[in-house]
């Protein structure tokens, strides 16, 4: 299933909605889930496309005559009363407030809440919330958390994110305020490969057929990159910008497609667009809030101005928190998740995905003694 995925949209000022909902229609969204803080004016099935909507109300809306009945093919969510079980069997928390636990708690909190929800509810595998009008992904082994940002009043565009619950795939998108002048431009950003080269021969091969559908050109790798995978031959068709941590050795002979970023100055710029890599932060991540991250995102641009992204690695699962200036992420982990993701400038949309391991073979039947 396609999920579209939208929140706060308030008095929706610049009219984004219509424009959002083609968007979910292009991208072929089957069910519209609200995060919360919309309007009784926007409660018209014709304004969502007439597409199942699952709406979440906030504590002031509930018991409110204005949002007593939903319309049709509409559901609501309220406080204390946030699962829904789709026709397909799938169950999802659909929230509003959940993201403030992270605003000023670490990401362990928000951890421990993921992990609660999984406990009492069995079977959701995502909890959607707004509130702070900006994205934040953080992927988990058995329950992912999304907050797609924000219709009005967001940190950049009016915000949505799709989801694909087959592939686990979700896409953090925006329509733009002004259209941009610059073409786009898309930047695979993978990390932690470590030895996938020796668990799975194709992996590289299958990574580039999917960039190259995203019309990939340049590859980030966030380190913890094996060193006898630079120059592998599956990449030729790229430029890969690599990280190497103190203790390894650049080889002596390294295509010219490869860029090592030194860890002395660890900045990329591509097409105009910097990234500064901090591959350890994902050590200390889990005791950050999103105020610390705002304190390291201002000193990063404080040093190398102009930067509009951290990226990190050294965890399995992926991360993104979207800052006033700056957007602090990571693809997720290679090896155990089969991670990676897909940045797309200027309109900056972020792709989460991942490879697909084949299935395995058919099990023969047994020879059986005669």
């Amino acid at each position: 299933m396609i999920i579209g995925v939208l929140s706060d949209t308030h008095h929706d000022r610049a009219n984004a909605l219509p424009h959002v909902i083609e968007e979910f229609r292009r991208r072929g969204v089957e069910v519209i889930f609200h995060c919360g803080d919309i309007f009784p004016t926007h409660l018209r099935s014709e304004l969502f496309g007439n597409l199942p909507v699952v709406c979440a109300l906030i504590e002031e809306q509930s018991g409110l005559k204005e949002f007593c009945f939903p319309p049709p093919g509409w559901k609501f969510t309220k406080p204390g009363d946030r699962i829904v079980t789709l026709p397909n069997g799938l169950r999802f928390y659909i929230g509003h407030k959940r993201s403030f636990e992270f605003l000023t708690g670490a990401e362990s909190e928000l951890v421990k809440t993921l992990e609660n929800i999984r406990k009492d509810y069995d079977c959701v595998q995502w909890l959607f919330s707004g509130h702070t009008h900006h994205q934040i992904y953080k992927q988990g082994h058995l329950i992912n958390f999304v907050n797609p940002g924000a219709i009005e009043d967001s940190y950049d565009g009016y915000e949505f994110a799709v989801v694909d619950t087959e592939t686990k795939a979700i896409t953090f998108s925006r329509i733009p305020r002004t259209k941009p002048l610059k073409e786009p431009c898309s930047i695979g950003i993978v990390s932690d490969s470590l030895n996938i080269s020796e668990l799975d021969a194709g992996f590289w091969t299958h990574l580039a057929r999917a960039l190259e559908k995203k019309r990939v050109r340049h590859i980030i790798h966030c380190g913890n990159l094996a060193t006898q995978d630079i120059g592998i031959e599956a990449l030729q068709g790229f430029t890969v910008h690599y990280f190497l941590r103190k203790d390894q050795r650049n080889p002596a002979q390294v295509p010219e497609n490869w860029r090592l970023i030194p860890w002395q100055e660890p900045v990329v710029e591509i097409d105009g667009y910097k990234f500064y890599l901090q591959l350890d932060l994902g050590v200390t991540i889990l005791e950050h809030s999103e105020i610390d991250m705002l304190k390291l995102s201002l000193q990063v641009r404080k040093d190398h101005p102009e930067t509009g992204f951290i990226l990190f690695g050294s965890t399995n699962y992926a991360f993104l928190e979207e800052g006033e200036q700056v957007r602090i992420m990571n693809p997720g982990d290679v090896v155990r998740g089969r991670n990676y993701a897909v940045l797309t400038l200027p309109t900056t949309e972020v792709l989460f995905s991942s490879i697909a391991p084949p299935p395995l073979p058919g099990v023969a039947a047994l020879d059986r003694p005669s």
